[in-house]
C-alpha cells in the first residue's frame, strides 16, 4: 500500500502488535511499509497461527483473544488489525486495549472492508460475506456483518484514538470460470449444510441460486477496504 508507506516513511517503528492476524496476511503488507520492524502476532484460532509461522518464521506468535491483550502497558510502537473487525465479539474492548500497549504518541492501523457504495460486483462479495456470517453466527460463532465506513471511522474515535488518515483500497474485479462459479456454489452449499436442522437453513438456500445469477451477471470484487491510521493521543 503506497499511502501506508508513505505515511510512515519518516517514523520509526521498532515494534509493532498485529491483532487477530489470522495467517498473517497483513504482516506481509507491513513489512513493505516499514523497514527494521519486530512483529508480534496474536489469533485466538491456533490453527492460523501454524500458518502464520510457516510464511513469518521471524515473528513471535501467541495464542490471545484482542479484547485481552496479555502485554504490559505502552510495550509496542504500534497496534494493527486488518479484515477482523467484524469478527469481534467487542470491538472498543479491542481497541483499547490495543490503544493501553501502544506508547503514547504511536500508532494504531486499522484495516477494514465496509458496505457502502459498492458496485455490482463488489455487492456480490458483500453477500457472500454476509451469508457466510449468518451462518457462523447460527452455530454461535462471532461474526458480524459487515461495518459501513462511517461506522468503522466512528468505532475508532469513540475508542479516543485520533485519525491521521484514512483511504480506500481496492482489489480488482475478477471474471470468475464456470469452474470457479461452480467451486464458490459448492462452498456456500457445505457451509449451508451446517444448519440443515435449523428454520434458517430454507431460507438461506434460496439466496444460493440468487448469488450464483449474480457471479455470472458482475463478476467477482472484493468489497471495498478502508485502512485507518490513528494515533495515541500522550496524556
Amino acid at each position: 500500500m503506497e499511502q501506508l508507506q508513505q505515511f510512515f516513511q519518516d517514523k520509526t517503528v521498532s515494534t509493532l502488535l498485529d491483532v487477530g492476524t489470522g495467517s498473517g496476511n497483513f504482516i506481509s503488507v507491513l513489512k513493505e511499509a516499514l523497514n527494521n520492524t519486530k512483529f508480534t502476532g496474536i489469533d485466538p484460532d491456533k490453527a492460523s497461527l501454524e500458518e502464520a509461522a510457516k510464511v513469518h518464521p521471524d515473528v513471535q506468535f501467541s495464542i490471545m483473544s484482542g479484547e485481552q491483550l496479555d502485554f504490559p502497558d505502552s510495550t509496542f510502537d504500534a497496534a494493527s488489525i486488518s479484515m477482523a473487525m467484524h469478527h469481534l465479539p467487542d470491538v472498543q474492548q479491542t481497541l483499547i486495549e490495543m490503544k493501553r500497549v501502544v506508547k503514547p504518541g504511536g500508532w494504531i492501523i486499522v484495516n477494514e472492508l465496509f458496505s457502502d457504495n459498492l458496485n455490482p460486483a463488489q455487492e456480490v462479495h458483500k453477500s457472500m460475506h454476509h451469508f457466510r456470517s449468518t451462518v457462523d453466527r447460527l452455530n454461535g460463532v462471532c461474526h458480524n456483518e459487515t461495518f459501513t465506513r462511517v461506522e468503522i471511522l466512528e468505532q475508532v474515535e469513540k475508542a479516543g484514538l485520533e485519525i491521521c488518515i484514512a483511504f480506500n483500497q481496492e482489489k480488482e474485479r475478477v471474471e470468475p470460470t464456470p469452474e470457479e462459479i461452480t467451486e464458490r456454489k459448492d462452498k456456500l452449499t457445505e457451509m449451508l449444510s451446517l444448519i440443515k436442522d435449523r428454520p434458517e437453513y430454507h431460507v438461506l438456500k434460496k439466496q444460493i441460486p440468487e448469488i450464483e445469477k449474480a457471479l455470472q451477471q458482475h463478476g467477482f470484487q472484493m468489497a471495498t477496504q478502508v485502512v485507518v491510521i490513528a494515533k495515541v493521543k500522550k496524556d
